[in-house]
């Protein structure tokens, strides 16, 4: 299996999501699930927020770097589930390859059954980032117990 987790830059939301998860995956001996990330515009040479880091880190994560990736057709052929963050980048990606839209759900909705997007927390600082970083880590947390 193949998830592919998408969000706008890909040095927050969807690196969050694949680096939790991997994680997860990886103390609990699963070799059977492959996690990519990418974005809707990133752009290859922005550095991961220190903050990012730091939250990987408190979740005993250690970063490796990071190249930002801009997602593409072959990103969604290959993966058997693809999360986004946002309605706008549901519609959008789907609208462009409605013929991967049976495997692109918003995450909240897949893990929760809710309508709920998962605001960029880039430019929160302090609790309210952390809690924005928290609410990902539950919904990785429920999504690993999914699949």
């Amino acid at each position: 299996m193949k998830i592919c987790f998408i969000c706008h830059a890909n040095i927050c939301r969807s690196f969050i999501s694949q680096e939790l998860l991997k994680k997860l995956l990886a103390d609990n001996g699963r070799l059977d699930v492959e996690v990519i990330s990418r974005g809707t515009y990133a752009l290859p040479y922005i550095e991961v927020p220190q903050k990012i880091k730091n939250f990987l880190s408190k979740n005993g994560i250690i970063f490796n770097g990071h190249t930002p990736t801009q997602y593409g057709k072959e990103d969604l052929n290959t993966s058997d589930l693809i999360f986004v963050m946002t309605k706008k980048q549901l519609y959008d990606i789907t609208d462009k390859y409605s013929q991967f839209s049976d495997k692109i759900f918003l995450l909240s909705e897949y893990v929760l059954n809710e309508d709920t997007e998962i605001k960029d927390p880039i430019n929160l600082e302090g609790s309210s980032f952390e809690r924005a970083a928290l609410k990902i880590k539950d919904l990785i947390s429920i999504l690993y117990k999914k699949i």
